[in-house]
């Protein structure tokens, strides 16, 4: 089946870059601050001077040999729902917002605990947003427990996985344990990938290290994002950023597998570029969109799985840039490749969220995996036939070889409008907005099991009150 491919790097680059990438873990290294992380890797073989690891490329091989080239991603009602590392993408509405974007508002406000239900059951409801993220930060929970609610929210929400992640180590350790309530061991069956984030330039904090190594150990699969600020926090150019993203996904890569040799780790990203006028990170931009290819092509040469920051906008408001934005880093996912792509509903740097939006850019997201869908070449749709029976008539409207594919030859928007001007009437982010209120009303999300519930409820209730606190009420 022909499908259409982005491709950016031959193989002569791909072998610079990488090797480059090599050559800065070994000589310069990676500042960490956590002495477990340290000891895994001064034991495997690596020069630890106080809290800079040199690692060496025999080191990085390895444990690039080990990371599975695919997985079974599970829902959270313990069923098998996707293979991650096939190239085939799944967008999610991304994290972490720390503002919403109410219809009809020119200015975000702070979301509260309602608004991640409303994001969890919308994303449940849409078509072409595969899997759930914890999308925004509720304002109205102590700061201390914030990472734990939204993922008990969408645990209790909906059945699709979950990218997720935590902001502190106690955090992440009470998280695994809610996923521990809802699908047993999650080795054996994983439903969430948790983010780990480096600290650009070839730093790791002690919260995000040790995040990483918790997660591995547990077999939940980690995605390690590099954050290279062009300019600011990485070279200027688009090379030697992409090797500093590299060198830092590649030093993630390690640390799992030496937590735990096999660890499933997907190589992700968010790159964004310092705008020398404004001051600004601008994630959605076209040299952003260069580094997402370039990366991917380095992870798919080494046979790991790809997440990129992608379908979002730099705007702040859900306008034709934020179309234009979103379409495009959509493209760019599914046309690379990327196996896991955050993003839709985003806005503003990554600091906004829109419910109008996530419905706006799930009708992107359908219209970016149907072009890289391609299309089949054998006799049926050749249709040779149809042509010897049609002949001048111009009759295929009527034929049933029509009726029989045009459904799965082509996508048919819910959103965007192709109605005659006389149907007309609405704008599309009007028309997003009905949808939203309507998904919300009647969309049902698959509840959990009574005894499961049961038990998530007890462990949330758990973690409130030994802070002192009361549970909130969904």
């Amino acid at each position: 089946m022909p499908r259409p491919r982005l491709k950016l790097l031959e193989a002569e680059a791909v072998k610079v870059i990488h090797e480059s990438a090599l050559k800065l873990l070994e000589e310069v290294g990676v500042w960490i601050d956590n002495e477990e992380a340290l000891a895994l890797l001064r034991e495997a073989g690596a020069e630890v001077r106080g809290r800079v690891a040199a690692i060496p490329p025999s080191l990085v091989e390895e444990a690039v040999r080990k990371v599975p080239r695919s997985f079974t991603l599970y829902d959270t009602r313990g069923r098998p729902y996707a293979v991650i590392g096939e190239s085939v993408t799944h967008f999610n509405p991304g994290s972490a917002a720390t503002w919403i974007l109410d219809y009809g508002s020119a200015k975000p406000r702070r979301p509260t605990l309602e608004d991640v239900e409303r994001v969890a059951r919308l994303a449940d409801s849409l078509p072409n947003i595969k899997l759930q993220s914890t999308a925004i930060v509720p304002w109205d929970v102590p700061e201390e427990l914030r990472d734990r609610i939204r993922l008990y929210v969408v645990l209790k929400l909906s059945s699709k996985p979950v990218v997720t992640g935590a902001f502190t180590v106690e955090g992440a350790r009470e998280m695994l344990e809610m996923l521990r309530i809802v699908v047993g061991d999650p080795s054996e069956k994983p439903c969430a990938i948790f983010d780990v984030c480096p600290s650009p330039p070839l730093k790791w904090s002690r919260i995000t290290s040790q995040n990483l190594l918790d997660c591995a150990r547990s077999g939940v699969p980690v995605e390690i994002v590099p954050m290279p600020q062009l300019g600011a926090t990485a070279p200027v150019t688009l090379a030697g950023a992409l090797v500093q993203h590299h060198a830092e996904a590649l030093s993630g890569v390690v640390l799992a597998q030496l937590a735990r040799p096999g660890a499933p780790v997907i190589y992700g990203g968010s790159p964004c570029e310092f705008d020398m006028f404004r001051a600004t990170a601008n994630i959605a931009s076209p040299e952003t969109m260069l580094l997402y290819i370039g990366y991917v092509e380095l992870a798919r040469e080494l046979g790991i799985p790809t997440h990129g920051y992608l379908a979002l906008s730099d705007s702040k408001l859900v306008d034709y840039q934020a179309g234009v934005e979103a379409c495009m880093g959509a493209l760019v996912a599914a046309l690379a490749g990327v196996d896991v792509a955050s993003g839709p509903g985003m806005l503003e740097f990554e600091n906004v969220f829109s419910l109008e939006k996530l419905v706006l850019d799930d009708e992107a997201c359908g219209y970016a995996l149907r072009l890289a869908e391609g299309f089949e070449v054998d006799e049926e749709r050749l249709a040779l036939r149809v042509f010897r029976e049609v002949r001048w008539s111009a009759g295929f409207l009527r034929h049933l070889h029509t009726v029989r594919h045009f459904r799965e030859e082509h996508y048919v928007p819910r959103i965007f409008d192709r109605s005659p001007r006389a149907q007309s009437g609405a704008t599309a982010l009007e028309i997003a907005h009905t949808e939203v209120e309507r998904l919300l009303k009647e969309h049902e999300p698959e509840p959990l099991s009574s005894d499961v519930e049961r038990r998530l409820d007890e462990a949330a209730r758990g973690m409130f009150e030994e802070r002192g606190l009361k549970l909130p009420k969904l």
